[in-house]
């Protein structure tokens, strides 16, 4: 696996205009691993070569890049998808999964931002975290020369979602098959995603019959592509944004919520006044620092979560 440590990111492929990873936040502090936790694992995602991308090749690349909001780690080229299992401490665990699905323009993923400092917040609330590196390729002749439009990357990344959508029904048949191995019930495991994820995540969650869906789901700063659209079974969906996203318009997100609405499913949207995108789990001084409050209630009301306790002054 070939690193680059500690890198300045100016121009580069990381942060070309592209949705999900040109961020706009102020500098925050990352979240801490919780207490005791057991050590993260690795499983491989496909049994053998992943399909349809057969010839991919090259090592992965790795960057901690010096973003608006603070320091991300990077991956790109993702040729052989994994699942990292992270574990809540002993005896936390409630039975409930979620596959966590990171942003970054189908063409890298931030890892830690959107994927560990998640799974590390879900695995401290007794919920069993699989951080997905799905496959990316970093972007060559297909990529912008200039701006674009957000329905214009929509159209531009088609292929490329579809790999992303492919990986992410694979790893719910995973977690699924080895529920019992890890003290998890198979009608309990969700699925998270941020931006490119979180387009993912629509769109697994809105699949047709015969293909995996979640049994809940959460999109923060996404869009339900073009293509989807909720079934009369979707599961429930927990949504949100902010309105001073620079990257994805702030109605994507309501259109996810009406669009569930319509189809009679259950639906709660969250929009901040500020925030910007890509604010995930970490602090920015900011209205959005409130969503994971407001994602933990949820969860508990649907329970998947432990209940939470009131506290009164």
């Amino acid at each position: 696996m070939s690193t680059i440590r500690s890198v300045t990111v100016r121009r580069s492929f990381l942060i070309i205009p592209m949705v999900g990873f040109a961020l706009a936040t102020n500098v925050p502090a990352a979240c801490a691993a919780p207490l005791h936790s057991p050590p993260a694992q690795t499983l491989r995602l496909w049994p053998a070569a992943a399909p349809g991308t057969e010839s991919w090749t090259g090592p992965e690349a790795e960057a901690d890049a010096d973003l608006p909001m603070g320091r991300v780690h990077v991956v790109t080229n993702v040729t052989v998808p994994t699942l990292t299992v992270f574990r809540p401490p002993a005896g936390k665990a409630n039975g409930s999964a979620m596959v966590v699905v990171p942003g970054g323009s189908f063409r890298a993923l931030a890892w830690d931002l959107d994927g560990t400092e998640t799974a590390q917040w879900l695995a401290g609330r007794g919920i069993t975290a699989f951080v997905l590196k799905y496959r990316v390729r970093p972007p060559g002749d297909s990529a912008p020369s200039g701006p674009e439009t957000f329905d214009s990357f929509l159209m531009r990344t088609k292929s490329s979602r579809a790999i992303a959508v492919a990986d992410a029904r694979q790893a719910l048949r995973l977690v699924r098959r080895r529920a019992a191995a890890y003290g998890l019930r198979a009608d309990r495991v969700g699925m998270i995603g941020f931006s490119a994820g979180a387009i993912t995540t629509l769109a697994v969650a809105s699949g047709g019959a015969g293909e995996p869906r979640p049994d809940f789901a959460a999109a923060l700063y996404g869009a339900i592509p073009p293509e989807a659209g909720p079934a009369a079974d979707s599961p429930p969906l927990f949504v949100a944004a902010a309105q001073d996203d620079p990257q994805v318009p702030p109605a994507k997100s309501t259109e996810a919520f009406e669009r569930w609405t319509r189809a009679g499913r259950p639906a709660e949207l969250h929009l901040y006044e500020k925030g910007g995108h890509g604010f995930g789990f970490r602090r920015h001084g900011l209205p959005a620092d409130s969503w994971p409050a407001a994602l933990e209630a949820w969860l508990a009301s649907h329970g998947f979560a432990p209940r939470l306790v009131e506290r009164r002054p």
